[in-house]
């Protein structure tokens, strides 16, 4: 029986020195997680918001002039798209300009 609870204390005090070294690493990995994120984390934070702005930016303005595009060219290009057939306009190459249905009630004749 001694030797039973010999190697129960033994078992006790592995156990504690194991639970004390992990969770020293583990506070370690946390510190130095805190660090690696606090300088670099930053800075890529920064830059990755700052690309992200630029390409909202591009998109908006690549919005902009494909509707100055549509305005300018809408008499010209829709007149086409308004007298192909339905199959044309939804499976053929008219395809590509669906937009010409927002300029519908101003092309004349287009029904």
């Amino acid at each position: 029986m001694a030797k039973f609870d010999r190697n129960a204390a033994h078992r006790a005090i592995v156990t504690l020195f194991g639970g004390f070294l992990g969770i020293s690493i583990l506070a370690s990995a946390v510190i130095l997680a805190f660090i690696i994120l606090s300088t670099v984390g930053a800075p890529l934070w920064a830059s990755w918001s700052a690309h992200t702005s630029r390409l909202e930016l591009e998109k908006e303005r690549v919005a902009r002039i494909e509707k100055a595009a549509q305005e300018n060219s809408f008499q010209v290009v829709c007149s086409d798209y308004f007298e192909a057939s339905f199959l044309d306009r939804w499976i053929g190459g008219y395809r590509r300009l669906s937009w010409c249905e927002d300029y519908r009630d101003r092309i004349p004749g287009a029904s």
